[in-house]
């Protein structure tokens, strides 16, 4: 997995607002091929987390994890009952040894969000995507603590550039955290940062930024 053009995952079948999918429909499958290719890349378990709520979406976020975590071995499925989690549902990544990896999504990954999905659970496993090596240092020299929430619509061509730059970064800095929720789901973050367009960029709650940008754009801002 080299781009996000080399993987245009989930398209094929396109899942628009909702993957609206149950049971054994949710991969077809030329996605269960391509599913099978990250997962044999992937150095490192991942454990996915999910937090329910009460919501259809929440049924079909644990359904889709269910089918994802079936797959591969590189992957454990928990989900956690009576959590504080304020944006559900969710599934956020982690490491086998606890550590959380400062991915999460907050909806269902589906439509065009499936690439950049599946490329942060490469991005987070490792070995990840190839990244120049000034561009790597730049990342890790960033100390402070980074929290980057990303607005998108499962149907936007242009969110999945940006979610994908915004995971990679996270993934190779500990101190930043690049979580997305599909709009359609979270009423109240649209209303607060006032967003009239995907993708949205909002930085540690106060620096709000729209339009697709690669992570070069992205650590400027961080900057």
């Amino acid at each position: 997995v080299a781009s996000a053009k080399d993987a245009k995952m989930g398209e094929g079948k396109q899942q628009g607002e909702s993957s609206g999918e149950s049971g054994d429909d949710i991969f077809d499958a030329q996605m269960r091929a391509q599913l099978e290719t990250v997962f044999s890349r992937m150095e490192n378990p991942l454990v996915l987390k999910v937090y329910p709520d009460e919501r259809a979406v929440s049924q079909e976020l644990q359904a889709y994890m269910e089918k994802l975590t079936a797959m591969t071995d590189k992957l454990t499925l928990q989900v956690i009952e009576g959590h504080q989690e304020s944006y559900a549902p969710c599934v956020r990544l982690y490491r086998e040894d606890g550590s959380y990896t400062g991915l999460a999504f907050h909806g269902v990954p589906g439509g065009h969000e499936f690439t950049s999905f599946v490329l942060g659970l490469y991005n987070a496993s490792g070995p990840g995507q190839q990244i120049d090596e000034q561009t790597h240092q730049e990342i890790k020299d960033v100390k402070s603590s980074v929290d980057m929430k990303i607005l998108v619509s499962l149907s936007c061509t242009m969110c999945p550039d940006l979610v994908i730059a915004c995971q990679h970064i996270a993934t190779l800095n500990e101190n930043i955290c690049a979580e997305v929720y599909d709009i359609q789901h979270f009423e109240e973050l649209k209303k607060k940062y006032n967003v009239m367009s995907v993708p949205c960029l909002v930085i540690n709650d106060d620096k709000v930024s729209f339009g697709k940008k690669n992570i070069n754009q992205v650590l400027e801002l961080i900057k």
